[in-house]
This record gives structure tokens, C-alpha cells and sequence, in this order.
């Protein structure tokens, strides 16, 4: 039994829905397409309007991203990026290449790196005979998303990352994050006295090293929180890729695409139409409706902690992230989803009177400034939270 059965649906208040349907309708920014889907965490639905239609989603496609991950690898999940050196070397000299390898960290930096690789030299070594061999097979060579336009900063995609310099490398060089991490591993420990004789090349780990340093990232929480609440697109799309790589031994477009519609077929059954083709958001291939949106929000709710658990990764209104700046008034945790003439929000709110509402509103083909759409979304919410 798929678990689109568990959205029963309840019938709303005839008034109230009919106050919101002419309040979406009559206030919808000209000549745009607007969904919009309201419904009480019980599976009371306040309105439908358009919610069964598809909508470029934006970034919000990164809910799916982001509760997919959660379901495979769990919030405690760390990745984990290893330096091998061959096996039997002793102080000072390191004779045979560095090995790094890596498994998607979205969250590596050059201090990170800094800090770790310090023990090189509080160990004692002062040289290294040999190349630092970069393996970054965990991940395909495909380095943008399906669908993304050419002419946007785009994230690279790798098994290994710097977070600063995700926008710096084109798709077309296969390996251009690789040896450019690989540099900056090179002058961290020439700036520790560790002289590196060889070059900085992209290999594989081979039989014959041993680990020397293992970083850890932060837990998978804490990862969706930066997805999440400032829209990462980085974070999503390793992420995305990490997914693949766990469930089919290869981080993948493909492979991530296959998990995600096993992901939705579960939800939401076999038949309903949906297209999900990367981890952020960014490609307008994306079609989603209001109502998947909105059900996949209760069930996260329902499954993953309640307000606590996957849902306190959305950002809190006024507060945080993408919603530092809207509906501070109110108790609101919401992702949004912005390009060029889309401007979507979905969440979890708490009414006046104490109700959880999980919500989506889709505005997609205007041509009015974004800011007055946003306004409407937050018309539109505010009225359910005054009158709910």
C-alpha cells in the first residue's frame, strides 16, 4: 500500500475556502500561474487551487532533495574525506604519493583543510616523495546539473569540494576542482616546511596505503540546515549526488534521479506525474505541483520529529536565512523557491489558534517584480493564520 493513502482528505470550512479562493484568485499578480494547497496536519484541507497542476518549483525542489537524504542516509550521517599515505613510512620522509579521497563533503574548506593537515608536521614529516594523487571517483564527471543555463554561476559538482570556490571551474573541465583542491593541499604543507617533490594529479587509491587523517563533517542536519534555510544550491546538489552514491555505489545524475522516483512512487504512487532532474532547483526541466509539495511537508512532519526533526531545517520567519526578512509576526518555518518569473513558499505554521498548517503556493510566468509576489504569498498565509 503506497502512502499517498495516508493523505486522507477532510473537508474545509465552505467559508473559509471560498474567502481564500477569491483571495488567491482576485490578488494573483496579472497574467501569472498560481497554485496554491492548504492543509491541516490532521488532513483537514483549508484550499485547493491549482494543486494539482505542475509548477516550476525552484528551490523547492530542495525539500525533496534534502527529506530524501534524510530517509537514505539518516541526520547523524558525516561524510568523511581520507588521506592515505603508503603503508610503512616513516618520519621524515614520505616516500610514495599522498592519496585524498573523498565522498561528497559540501561543507570542506581551505581551513578546514589548514587544521587537519597540521599534523602532518606535528608529526614530524618535512617531505614527501611523490605526487598527492586526488581520487574523486566516488562521484560521475558530470559536473552541472541537467537543464542549467550556461550563463548562471552554477555549482561544481565533485566527490571533493572546496565551499569557497564552488562557482570558480566550468562543467567542461572534468577535473578542474580535483587539482585545484589538490593545489591547495600542496601549499598548505609547503607552508608547514613539508616539501612535496611530485605534481598534483587525479588517480585512484591503490592496494598498498594505510589512512593517516579521516575529517569528518558536521552531521546531515546540519548540512540540509544550510540546504534548507539559505537555499545552498552546493549543498543540495552534493547532497542530491551522495544519495546515488549510497544506493548505487556511484553518485550519479542518473543514479540520484532513479532514488528520487522510488521516493515519490512511495509517497505519492506509481501515477503521478512529477519531474525532478537535479538536487537544487536551479534547472526549469523541475515540475512539481502545490500538492505534492504541501504532503511531502506533512510527511516529514509525521515521520521525521515533528516540528523538531526535518522541519526545523526550513528557516523560521523573521528569522533565519531565506525568511529573515518575512512574516516575523507569525510562527512559520518555510522554504522558498525563486528564478527568473518564479517566486514559490511552502511550510509549516502554527495559527493563531494553535493549528499546524502545511502550506505551498506557487507563482510561475509573471512579470511584476518579485517583491510583490512575495507580498502576496505572505497575504495569502497571513489570512490563514488569522482566520484558522
Amino acid at each position: 500500500m503506497v502512502l499517498s493513502l495516508l493523505f486522507l482528505v477532510i473537508l474545509p470550512s465552505s467559508s473559509l475556502a471560498q474567502e481564500l479562493y477569491k483571495l488567491i484568485e482576485q490578488k494573483a499578480p496579472a497574467n501569472s500561474f498560481v497554485g496554491a494547497y492548504f492543509v491541516d496536519v490532521d488532513g483537514t484541507v483549508l484550499v485547493e487551487y491549482n494543486a494539482h497542476k505542475l509548477f516550476t518549483p525552484a528551490s523547492l525542489t530542495k525539500i525533496f532533495t534534502t527529506l530524501l537524504a534524510w530517509e537514505v542516509l539518516g541526520p547523524d550521517f558525516k561524510y568523511t574525506t581520507t588521506f592515505y599515505i603508503p603503508v610503512g613510512s616513516t618520519r621524515p620522509v614520505i616516500k610514495g604519493n599522498l592519496v585524498i579521497k573523498a565522498n561528497g563533503d559540501p561543507s570542506m574548506s581551505v581551513d578546514i583543510l589548514r587544521q587537519n593537515l597540521k599534523k602532518f608536521k606535528d608529526d614530524g614529516y618535512t617531505r614527501i616523495e611523490g605526487n598527492i594523487v586526488v581520487d574523486n571517483s566516488f562521484f560521475s564527471t558530470e559536473r552541472w546539473g541537467i537543464g542549467w543555463e550556461w550563463d548562471y554561476k552554477n555549482p561544481y559538482i565533485d566527490a571533493l569540494v572546496l565551499r569557497e570556490y564552488v562557482t570558480s571551474f566550468s562543467a567542461n573541465d572534468k577535473n578542474a576542482m580535483a587539482l585545484f583542491y589538490g593545489g591547495q593541499v600542496k601549499q598548505i604543507l609547503t607552508s608547514y616546511g613539508i616539501e612535496v617533490t611530485g605534481q598534483v594529479i587525479v588517480g585512484k587509491l591503490t592496494s598498498g596505503y594505510t589512512e593517516y587523517i579521516s575529517i569528518k563533517s558536521a552531521p546531515l542536519k546540519s548540512l540540509v540546515d544550510v540546504a534548507n534555510k539559505f537555499s545552498s544550491n552546493s549543498y543540495a546538489e552534493q547532497i542530491f549526488r551522495t544519495v546515488g552514491l549510497r544506493l548505487y555505489n556511484l553518485g550519479s545524475t542518473q543514479n540520484s534521479i532513479r532514488a528520487m522516483d522510488n521516493f515519490v512512487k512511495r509517497l505519492f504512487g506509481e501515477s503521478y506525474s512529477y519531474r525532478i532532474v537535479d538536487g537544487c532547483g536551479l534547472s526549469t526541466y523541475n515540475l512539481l505541483t502545490p500538492y505534492m509539495v504541501t504532503q511531502a511537508l506533512v510527511y516529514a512532519y509525521k515521520n521525521h520529529g515533528g516540528l523538531d526533526g526535518f522541519i526545523s531545517t526550513l528557516a523560521l520567519g523573521g528569522k533565519e536565512g531565506t525568511m529573515e526578512k518575512r512574516l516575523g509576526d507569525i510562527f512559520v518555518r518555510a522554504k522558498t523557491g525563486t528564478l527568473q518569473g518564479v517566486s514559490n513558499i511552502a511550510g509549516i505554521m502554527r495559527t493563531k489558534t494553535g493549528r499546524l498548517i502545511a502550506f505551498c503556493i506557487m507563482v510561475n510566468n509573471f512579470t511584476a517584480p518579485t517583491y510583490t509576489v512575495m507580498a502576496y504569498h505572505d497575504e495569502i498565509i497571513r489570512y490563514v493564520w488569522n482566520n484558522y
